[in-house]
């Protein structure tokens, strides 16, 4: 399924995603447009999935210091099951279905190595169905923002794909 974009909507998400804050009034009088089609607009949008509103923490800044990436192999017949356990996990920040050697890729926030050792070992590897846990232990982390925009703008410039 296809979910067009028209340009006010590429406008809207561009200036979202620059600073998730901007108020709706300062968006329309930038896109020349009345502050009640950019609400209903940005409603729509939310509604539809395409962008959702939300603080994003920084998990050093309130004293998590053991951030790491679990590369899991889950027996197929097992894999929604597990899902649905780790990602009800507090320290889950991600999660994503793969493809290659792990079928499961998890990003982690945990106070420090004990904590995330405890949620390897007491929560994550005693689920049924997990066979295998790899770790990435992040020694310095990048914060990239999201390119949502400019991907819609570069690969499809009238509409977005509906990856599901």
């Amino acid at each position: 399924m296809k979910r067009l974009l028209d340009e006010l909507d590429v406008g809207i998400l561009r200036h979202l995603e620059k600073d998730g804050r901007r108020s709706y009034s300062e968006i329309a009088e930038d896109l020349g447009v009345a502050v009640s089609t950019i609400s209903a607009r940005v409603a729509r949008l939310i509604e539809q999935d395409v962008v959702s509103v939300a603080a994003l923490i920084n998990p050093h800044a309130v004293g998590f210091e053991a951030a790491a990436t679990l590369l899991l192999s889950i027996q197929p017949r097992h894999f929604d099951r597990v899902v649905e356990r780790i990602i009800e996990f507090p320290e889950v920040n991600y999660a994503s279905m793969t493809t290659g050697t792990h079928n499961l890729v998890v990003d982690v926030f945990c106070r420090d190595a004990e904590h995330l050792a405890e949620l390897i070992t007491g929560r994550v590897h005693e689920l049924e169905g997990v066979q295998d846990i790899d770790v990435a232990y992040q020694l310095r982390r990048y914060n990239v923002k999201q390119k949502g925009v400019a991907l819609i703008e570069f690969d499809h410039p009238t509409g977005l794909e509906d990856g599901r």
